[in-house]
């Protein structure tokens, strides 16, 4: 299991107002810890621990806080508002040929950065559908689990296939995702993006229950 990370960069239209010095307008004042961006309103996250380190489920009633980016480093070149990563992934038990496992879809929190210098809810919700893209494909791999468990050949090897081949068009999807939107710059595109993941999701919601197979 690999981890997609985006990277917001800020526009060149943008750059010469906000780099210099260290701009904080009155409602974009808090305070920077080794957790991460902690605002004046006392917003908390919603990073869990698990085995991979902090990180965040996807569900559809919860969405992204600027507090969940937890990073110390944005870890990418240039000027940059945030990086998300986030993956979808599974675990697999074969035993005595009795397949069963679980897929998961997260955020990673301790990988994904935000400057405290700004928050900019468009952005946030750019980085929202970035995480809503990878639940789609967490959804698209039960599926495709199904079809070879009715098919009787769900084992190690084509779970492990399966996951790479869908790993490939996940990558190549979000990076659509972010040339097509400017990395939200381009409002009309991400709305039409919105929709489009919107309504995808909806056309897999029955497999949307896929934690355990």
């Amino acid at each position: 299991m690999s981890r997609f990370k985006t990277s917001f960069l800020l526009p060149a239209s943008f750059i010469f107002i906000l780099l210099p010095g260290a701009f904080r307008s009155a409602d974009q004042t808090g305070t920077v810890t080794k957790y991460g961006f902690i605002g004046t309103d006392g917003e908390t996250s919603s990073c869990r621990l698990t085995e991979q380190g902090p990180v965040i489920e996807w569900r559809s009633d919860s969405r992204l806080k600027y507090s969940d980016f937890k990073a110390e480093d944005k870890g990418s070149p240039g000027f940059a508002i945030a990086t998300t990563s986030s993956a979808f992934g599974y675990s697999i038990t074969d035993t005595d040929g009795d397949i069963s496992g679980s897929i998961y879809v997260r955020f990673y929190c301790e990988e994904s950065w935000w400057n405290p210098n700004f928050r900019l809810d468009e952005v946030l919700d750019h980085e929202q559908l970035h995480f809503d893209i990878c639940e789609l494909f967490g959804r698209k791999l039960y599926k495709e689990v199904l079809t070879l468990r009715s098919m009787g050949s769900l084992n190690k090897k084509a779970m492990h296939r399966l996951h790479r081949k869908l790993e490939k068009q996940y990558g190549n999807y979000q990076d659509l995702y972010d040339k097509q939107t400017d990395h939200s710059t381009n409002g009309d595109a991400q709305r039409k993006w919105n929709k489009k993941i919107k309504d995808e999701l909806e056309a897999l919601s029955a497999y949307a229950d896929y934690h355990r197979f």
